[in-house]
């Protein structure tokens, strides 16, 4: 909607809205596919704050932001798999996401891998099949009695991809 998006890495100081967008995404998103508890399980209402910053400090994530607002976040582990991977409840279907697996993609070209790969949500399958992204695995464990469908999956990537 005319908004401007930007993309850039993890400052010190942004964990706590990262976790408040990390929170409220799984829970308001994702509990469409899976249950509270689940959630509850997968993203806490309490934040471990330490355990939290120590590992945005590691992974330092690439972040999305329009107008000051972040609005979905990134990382891409050495190995080329895609951590966390969150866009905020009220920025989905708005091109947050495609900006950020771009962003993904160049890192990895840059540290010279040829593959992206990642354990998908249920709800985020349809986005990561749209990104190029292929079914290696489906899987469907049982997370707090409930089964709790997800998929490893891996793109392919090269130069003339990039878009």
């Amino acid at each position: 909607m005319g908004r401007t998006i930007g993309i850039r890495r993890y400052r010190e100081g942004d964990a706590p809205e990262l976790w408040a967008l990390y929170h409220d995404t799984t829970h308001l998103v994702n509990g469409r596919d899976y249950t509270p508890e689940q959630c509850e399980r997968w993203a806490p209402s309490r934040c471990d704050a330490e355990r939290w910053n120590t590992r945005l400090a590691t992974t330092v994530p690439f972040i999305a932001e329009s107008e000051g607002l972040i609005v979905g976040f990134a990382e891409l582990e050495p190995n080329g798999e895609i951590g966390y991977f969150y866009c905020h409840h009220a920025w989905q279907r708005q091109g947050v996401g495609s900006l950020l697996c771009t962003a993904l993609e160049q890192d990895a070209l840059a540290r010279g891998l040829s593959t992206l790969r990642a354990e998908v949500s249920l709800t985020a399958l349809p986005f990561f099949l749209r990104m190029g992204f292929q079914i290696l695995i489906e899987q469907n464990k049982m997370i707090c009695g409930a089964p709790a469908p997800n998929y490893v999956m891996e793109k392919a990537l090269s130069h003339a991809g990039l878009r």
